[in-house]
C-alpha cells in the first residue's frame, strides 16, 4: 500500500492565521473599513468582483491599492471613468508599427487592464457602451480579444466604485450583474476614529513580510482552501 506523502505548506501559519495577518496589515491607518477590506480579500480568494457604493473620500480606491500590495510583484490598473473615456485608455493603444508592418490590429496592453492583477474602476457607470461590452468578457471569462489573438487575463479581482447606482433602462444591467459582492463605503462615523485619522495615528504602514504576501502559487492554494478560511457567519 502506497504511503501518503504530506505536502509542505507554502505558508508559515494556518490558512485562517494567514488571512487574518493580511487583513490586519491592510487595515493599518484605515478606520471603520475592516469589513470592506476583509470582504475584498475574500473576493480575491473566491474569484469574485466587488462594487463599492459611497461618496468621495471614503477609502474606496485605497482598498484596491492595498490589495495590489498584498501580491508579490502584483500589477494594478486604476482609472476614473467618464463618458469621454476611450478603449485606448483602458485596454491600451493600438500598435501603429504592427498595423503598418504586419497589417495586424492589436493593442499594446502592457500597463493596462488586460495585464493587471488588481483593477479599480471609479465611476464605472459613466463608461461608454464599447468599454462596457469589452469589460463583460474580461470580467466573466477573464479573456481579452486583442485583434486576432485571445489573451488570458491574470486579473484576480476587479473593484468598481461609484457614488450612485446604475441608472435604469440604460443597458447597464448586464454589467451590474457581474458584481455579486456589493457594499456601501460610508464616511467615518465614530468621533474617536475621526480624530485618530486627523492626528495620523497608525498612519505609518509596516512592511509586509515576504512570507505573508501572495504569490500565484499561494493564491491558487488559498482559492482551493477558501471554504475553510472564514467562519460560516462571515461567508459571502
Amino acid at each position: 500500500m502506497a504511503k501518503k506523502v504530506k505536502t509542505k505548506s507554502l505558508f508559515p501559519s494556518t490558512p485562517k492565521d494567514h488571512i487574518r495577518q493580511l487583513i490586519e496589515w491592510m487595515s493599518q491607518g484605515v478606520y471603520e473599513k475592516e469589513q470592506i477590506i476583509a470582504v475584498a480579500l475574500l473576493c480575491v480568494v473566491a474569484g469574485e468582483n466587488m462594487f463599492l457604493l459611497g461618496p468621495p473620500g471614503t477609502a474606496k480606491s485605497m482598498v484596491a491599492s492595498r490589495l495590489k500590495m498584498v501580491f508579490k510583484d502584483g500589477k494594478s490598473f486604476d482609472y476614473l471613468m467618464s463618458r469621454f473615456s476611450t478603449l485606448d485608455e483602458i485596454f491600451g493603444p493600438i500598435s501603429i508599427s504592427r498595423l503598418k508592418n504586419d497589417d495586424r490590429y492589436e493593442r499594446l496592453t502592457t500597463g493596462y487592464l488586460p495585464e493587471a492583477d488588481v483593477v479599480f474602476l471609479d465611476e464605472i457607470w459613466k463608461a461608454g457602451p464599447s468599454i462596457q461590452n469589452t469589460l463583460l468578457t474580461v470580467i466573466n471569462e477573464h479573456i481579452f480579444h486583442n485583434g486576432g489573438q485571445i489573451m488570458r487575463s491574470p486579473m484576480k479581482v476587479l473593484i468598481a466604485a461609484s457614488n450612485e447606482l446604475p441608472a435604469k433602462d440604460e443597458g447597464l444591467e448586464a454589467l451590474w450583474d457581474r458584481f455579486l459582492v456589493r457594499m456601501v463605503s460610508n464616511c467615518i462615523e465614530s468621533d474617536a476614529s475621526f480624530f485618530k485619522m486627523i492626528k495620523g495615528v497608525g498612519g505609518d504602514m509596516s512592511e509586509l513580510a515576504a512570507s505573508t504576501n501572495l504569490t500565484s502559487e499561494r493564491h491558487s492554494q488559498r482559492s482551493l482552501q477558501r471554504s475553510h478560511l472564514w467562519p460560516p457567519g462571515r461567508r459571502v
